[in-house]
């Protein structure tokens, strides 16, 4: 498979054998045909709105410090239902952020490489706690995390630009409500 990176260099490629091969009308019209499938495959940058790269960027940061938290609870919390809970938001936000990259460099968008200076300062406070404080500060911030998640992710459904991105963002929702309706409903 051929990297974004050298989609340009295909397209230029098949644009001169195009220009130099036969005038022949048929051959026009096939090749007017497939130049807006060929440029919509190569994606840029310029493609997204700053609503779409932001939310990227969000996503991405937000599946970061849950995947962390939820590691984190798994070995430190001694209740087997939120070591149940965080192992499943671990394997979820593993597969949205994976979808989420994916994305982002399909569209050569850069992601940050850590969590919000917030979230990494919850996970330090989680790191620091143990027992029932643990567990209550860690479902607290996941109800937390989870709601500003859907909320930011709404916002992209609603008002995203590129149909990739909300497609991605739509597929999230029922994701994070699936989430935050088990950690309400655990409340410990």
């Amino acid at each position: 498979m051929l990297s974004i990176t050298r989609w340009p260099a295909v397209v230029a490629a098949a644009a001169a054998i195009v220009t130099t091969g036969t005038a022949c009308g048929a051959y026009q019209q096939r090749r007017q045909a497939a130049v807006p499938a060929t440029s919509s495959v190569a994606s840029s940058p310029r493609d997204l709105s700053a609503q779409d790269k932001t939310w990227l960027a969000q996503a991405h940061q937000g599946n970061v410090a849950e995947i962390e938290a939820g590691q984190l609870a798994q070995d430190k919390s001694g209740s087997p239902q939120i070591q149940s809970e965080a192992a499943t938001l671990v394997t979820d936000h593993t597969q949205l952020d994976q979808a989420v990259v994916s994305t982002a460099e399909r569209f050569q968008v850069g992601l940050p490489g850590e969590p919000t200076a917030d979230q990494a300062a919850q996970q330090e406070q989680l790191g620091a706690i143990t027992g029932a404080a643990f567990d209550n500060q860690f479902i607290a911030y996941q109800i937390s995390g989870h709601e500003q998640a859907l909320a930011g992710t709404n916002t992209e459904v609603a008002q995203g630009s590129d149909p990739t991105v909300r497609a991605l963002a739509r597929q999230a929702v029922p994701v994070i409500q699936r989430h935050l309706a088990m950690l309400k409903q655990g409340r410990h």
